[in-house]
């Protein structure tokens, strides 16, 4: 493994262990996701070929440790991936008002060996009041392939609540060098969450992907969702996606397709402490 991930590794560790030693109340917990969806889309096109998607999560937490294993069926590319997974571990050690999350993740698509990738990510986040945070990252893309280029990701991100339980949110991602020909790459998300009505939630995002090299299209993209919650632990979702990417463009971003779709999505969710 490359020995910046040994040893941004190695300062989590020691950090969480650190934090970890004068936590007297720690306890286990599991969280759990499955979802089921019409399409699978996300930063404005489609990873299912427009065709349904299933995926699962599973979140172990202990105190400040925390695990993800997470999978979801995908259908696009050569030669045509069926499978994304993700594992990952993390901490997340507290120091007053700042929060610090510590995590490797290792991230691989069955059929495309190109994609797998380890992902050591550092996040600092600190807590102004109540109704503001904001939050400062850096992460490595180290990948097996070494015909892949590997790249830095520098993060930055704020989020202001409101007591309704609305909350605006902003994210900006730069990848300075993310092709290994020094053109940049950068991303800006930003997100509106409103509740209404107890039961429902509306949701709007608004992105934008910046590519410096001129063979790869930058574009805009956006996301209307609407949330209802049958239970506390099942949702029912619509939502619209899509992107302004022309005809023209298009090749330079999709493996299918560019077109928008209105798609439904159904999770259920929980945790094992609810069962206690």
């Amino acid at each position: 493994m490359n020995q910046r991930i040994l040893g941004l590794s190695s300062v989590a560790l020691l950090c969480a262990m650190t934090a970890a030693a004068s936590a007297d109340d720690a306890s286990f917990d599991l969280g759990f996701e499955f979802t089921a969806a019409s399409d699978y889309m996300d930063t404005g096109l489609t990873n299912s070929d427009h065709d349904p998607s299933f995926s699962m999560k599973f979140s172990p937490s202990y105190g400040i440790f925390y695990g993800e294993i997470y999978g979801a069926t995908i259908d696009y590319g050569v030669p045509e991936p069926k499978l994304e997974t993700k594992l990952a571990i993390g901490a997340t050690p507290q120091f007053g008002n700042l929060s610090v999350d510590f995590n490797l993740a290792r991230r691989m698509k069955f059929d495309d060996a190109s994609a797998d990738r380890w992902l050591p990510y550092v996040t600092a986040t600190y807590t102004f009041s109540d109704a503001f945070n904001a939050s400062a990252g850096a992460g490595y893309y180290y990948y097996d392939d070494k015909a892949v280029h590997d790249f830095w990701e520098l993060y930055l991100g704020a989020t202001y609540s409101h007591a309704s339980g609305s909350s605006l949110a902003g994210e900006f991602y730069w990848e300075p060098d993310s092709d290994g020909a020094d053109n940049h790459y950068y991303e800006l998300i930003g997100t509106l969450t409103v509740p209404f009505m107890e039961k429902f939630e509306a949701v709007a995002k608004l992105g934008y992907e910046g590519y410096e090299d001129p063979a790869v299209a930058s574009y805009l993209w956006y996301e209307a969702r609407l949330n209802y919650s049958i239970t506390n632990h099942l949702v029912l979702s619509a939502v619209y996606h899509g992107n302004n990417l022309s005809n023209g463009d298009c090749p330079t971003q999709a493996w299918t397709d560019c077109d928008s779709a209105l798609f439904a999505v159904l999770t259920v969710k929980g945790n094992l402490s609810d069962l206690r």
